[in-house]
């Protein structure tokens, strides 16, 4: 079974592949085309193929993602924010499997950036290996604390050698990243804050000097906040965060390994206490839960 469309208004004809037949004698491909031009957008949100089984036994609709067109030298962090995207907002389900070679059919690209993108994703924690293949991590309690306990201590390790080895550019680019995440947590601007709080996070970790570490952060940065964003429905205060971002690079600029070190570890365990408190099934404490949003 296949469904075409086309000509779009692009003048593309769109064909998906033929899948496997899933549970129940269904044709089911769960995948990733986030959106199409025009009519072909159309098309493709009525065709079966795309259903995940419990959505095709409903009627609902399924979720349509666009395939990759470009082909960038960075075609797997393309790939990888993808698929990370997709798992972020609940698109790709908790506990939904994971196919290479669907998401390399949905995605317009050859199974190599899919299969080096979904390595990374397991090394990360957002996938993890199940004897029929990968699927979605679950949310979980002890998934929070593992994931910000450990990023906890490596950013704590990052200061500390970014208080020792990094230079006057490193520290003023450090100072400014922090500068503007307070700047956007006072005048409400929920995405400059997060786009300035990787920026901060990021730029300790570089500042450190050592490429391992600054690769470990970033994952672990990767983590966190997919498990911020995904699991925790929560409307947080975002000047805290953004003040301890002006004592941590306050720090650095001083040169004080021990305070930097302490300053950076005891920001995310606050933040992952936070967290906790707000997850599904346990009492809020000083913060106020909201609904998550729809899909």
């Amino acid at each position: 079974m296949r469904c075409s469309f086309g000509p779009s208004a692009s003048g593309a004809v769109i064909t998906a592949p033929k899948p496997r037949a899933g549970p129940h004698g269904r044709h089911v491909i769960s995948g990733i085309l986030r959106s199409l031009p025009g009519d072909a957008a159309q098309g493709w949100k009525g065709c079966p193929l795309l259903m995940s089984p419990s959505d095709a036994r409903s009627g609902a609709s399924p979720v349509a993602f666009a395939p990759l067109v470009a082909r960038p030298d960075n075609l797997t962090s393309l790939v990888f924010a993808a698929i990370r995207d997709k798992i972020v907002d609940a698109s790709l389900p908790p506990g939904s499997s994971v196919s290479e070679a669907t998401l390399a059919a949905q995605l317009n690209v050859s199974k190599t950036p899919v299969r080096e993108a979904l390595l990374r994703l397991r090394h990360i924690g957002l996938v993890e290996p199940t004897s029929r293949g990968l699927r979605v991590i679950e949310p979980s309690v002890k998934l929070i604390r593992d994931a910000f306990e450990f990023r906890a201590d490596v950013e704590a390790i990052a200061g500390r050698y970014a208080a020792a080895r990094s230079g006057v550019d490193a520290r003023e680019e450090i100072e400014r990243a922090a500068q503007a995440s307070l700047d956007a947590a006072h005048e409400g601007r929920t995405d400059g804050f997060l786009a300035s709080d990787r920026h901060f996070h990021m730029a300790v970790a570089g500042a450190a000097g050592n490429d391992v570490l600054a690769q470990t952060a970033e994952n672990s940065f990767v983590l966190t906040q997919a498990l911020r964003q995904r699991d925790v429905a929560l409307e947080r205060d975002f000047v805290p965060d953004a003040e301890e971002h002006v004592g941590i690079a306050d720090a650095i600029r001083g040169g004080d390994q021990q305070l930097a070190s302490a300053r950076l570890a005891e920001h995310i365990l606050r933040i992952m206490a936070q967290l906790l408190d707000a997850f599904p099934g346990t009492t809020p404490a000083g913060a106020t839960p909201r609904r998550r949003a729809a899909g």
